[in-house]
């Protein structure tokens, strides 16, 4: 299909840029550092610093080069490959997570990120997410042949109806008039695991549908092309991704962390509960749902710790998490395994609803109140902005402005049902612009419509109420209404480039959003309390 329009003074779409990873690692090999000379024009205007955030691709390839397109802080190079837009300035790219699962894309986005990280390992953040930590599980839960294996996810409340392996097993003989016996091999245990256990249907296909498009790049068009990969060569990449230091998924997770601080800004996949503040997980957690007794593990930092502390305390975990899989990457005994601790931070349960990577404000498609507490903490420890991704937030990112501290989702994923992706032409760009310590949010894209939006929102510590500031107040002062929400219920999304503004609606318990257009004088003829 065609790429979707972009706000106007932007370039139009490219085709999508060649693969990129001819090597056997699936890294980029040439780390050519020259500027994106036909991508200047989209920085005028740009702040001396900018910060730029993607987050949750999900093996998107499409939506992926549609973002990096859009986005003024990175870009296709000449090559291929990804780089920044301005050599010469010190912008910094943030990826929110979750780079894995539902496209054919995986290898080559977390390729581009890695090598990215690589070249720019001072500029460049990368986030773990719960699709991208939850790959470890590959190592053990592969490595075994029993059928009637326990169910290897905690239990949460929505969580769609948990299907046995061997409830698989037999639904699969009974297509192909074999038995669950003989349909009990690798590639189909794998299929289980990633349909049935990771809400990641279909990615056995897709990942295969992009080896094939790999060894196909690899080779010469003179030359004969290459067979399909087979289902147990699918299977062994997946493994491999995880257990190879050259294995893509092991070098992004490697390469990751938990959390981030970037001036007054704070970056994680999924939010801060109350119960978070200052708690670190350990390495004595289980990937389980809570029996009775269980208390929760890890452990609580000592009253007075920075936030910079904290964030520090919890990449590292992640790293000696990281060294604990590969010390036992499969099953012991009383069946458990390296790792869990990473593990258990992907799952509400596991953690007792205390993880960043998966606790958020967002519930059924519109946000909860930022707790005081986690404002306070938050406030306290020199942080104005928090910005996630982990749960849909439409096809606009989601904007909650609090008294003293601003949150901005940004996962679009699920943004039009209607679209065989569930994205459709939407995109959207987040960026930060001016001093790391005092700057604003600027945000671009395109609605599941096609509607443009680009607008900013105002600088940290300048926003007001409603009532205290108009719509179009300046455009440097920033939108005061965007995140805000109206006395009936509607919270104001985006600026449209007509004027006027996206709001969405949800009823309490009801997972559909309502959206509309509404007036800027409607708005101010209703302003919220907030």
């Amino acid at each position: 299909r065609a790429h979707p329009p972009t706000p106007s003074g932007l370039p139009a779409q490219p085709a999508v840029p060649p693969t990129m990873v001819p090597a056997a690692d699936g890294l980029a090999t040439d780390s050519t550092q020259g500027a994106c000379e036909p991508q200047q024009k989209k920085v005028r205007g740009l702040a001396a610093v900018a910060v730029g955030f993607i987050t949750d691709t999900e093996g998107n390839f499409d939506y992926w080069c549609r973002c990096v397109e859009l986005s003024r802080v990175v870009c296709f190079g000449p090559d291929g490959t990804l780089q920044f837009v301005r050599q010469d300035e010190q912008d910094i790219f943030v990826f929110g997570g979750d780079v894995f699962d539902k496209g054919p894309g995986d290898i080559r986005i977390a390729s581009a990120l890695v090598d990215l990280k690589t070249r720019y390992p001072d500029r460049v953040i990368l986030l773990v997410g719960n699709r991208d930590l939850n790959k470890l599980r590959f190592a053990a839960e592969l490595g075994e042949d029993e059928i009637d294996v326990p169910q290897p996810v905690p239990t949460y409340p929505r969580a769609p109806p948990q299907v046995s392996y061997r409830a698989f097993l037999d639904k699969t003989a009974a297509a192909n008039g074999t038995t669950a016996e003989r349909e009990n091999v690798r590639a189909n245990r794998l299929r289980w695991i990633l349909d049935h256990t990771m809400t990641a249907q279909g990615v056995f296909e897709y990942r295969r549908q992009e080896m094939a498009i790999l060894r196909a790049a690899a080779c010469s068009e003179s030359g004969p092309q290459p067979e399909a990969p087979s289902d147990e060569e699918v299977a062994q990449h997946f493994l491999d991704s995880v257990l190879k230091d050259d294995g893509i998924c092991w070098r992004y997770l490697h390469l990751g962390q938990v959390a981030a601080l970037v001036g007054a800004t704070l970056f994680v996949h999924g939010g801060v509960p109350p119960e978070s503040i200052g708690w670190v997980p350990g390495l004595d957690m289980r990937y389980r749902a809570p029996q009775d007794g269980d208390v929760c593990g890890g452990t609580t930092l000592p009253v007075g710790h920075s936030l910079q502390q904290w964030v520090d305390a919890m990449n590292d975990v992640h790293q000696r998490g990281l060294q604990d899989f590969r010390a036992q990457p499969t099953w012991r005994e009383d069946r458990t395994r390296g790792g869990e601790s990473l593990l258990a931070v992907t799952s509400s349960p596991a953690c007792f609803g205390r993880s960043v990577v998966v606790e958020s404000l967002l519930q059924a498609g519109t946000p909860l109140p930022l707790d005081p507490r986690v404002e306070e903490y938050l406030a306290n420890g020199g942080v104005s902005r928090m910005v996630c991704g982990h749960k849909p937030c439409g096809d606009s990112p989601f904007v909650l402005g609090g008294r003293r501290v601003e949150v901005v989702h940004c996962d679009t994923t699920y943004s039009d049902h209607g679209a065989p992706d569930q994205r459709g032409q939407v995109v959207a760009a987040v960026e930060l612009e001016g001093d790391v310590l005092r700057n604003r949010t600027h945000i671009r894209g395109v609605l599941r419509d096609g509607s443009l939006y680009d607008f900013a929102l105002p600088e940290l510590g300048d926003r007001g109420s409603i009532g205290e500031r108009g719509a179009n107040e300046g455009q440097s002062d920033g939108d005061a209404f965007i995140g805000h929400q109206t006395r009936d219920g509607w919270w104001i999304k985006a600026r449209l480039e007509d004027g006027e503004y996206h709001v969405a609606r949800s009823k309490p318990g009801d997972r559909n959003v309502s959206y509309k257009r509404v007036s800027p004088d409607s708005l101010l003829e209703a302003p919220s309390s907030l």
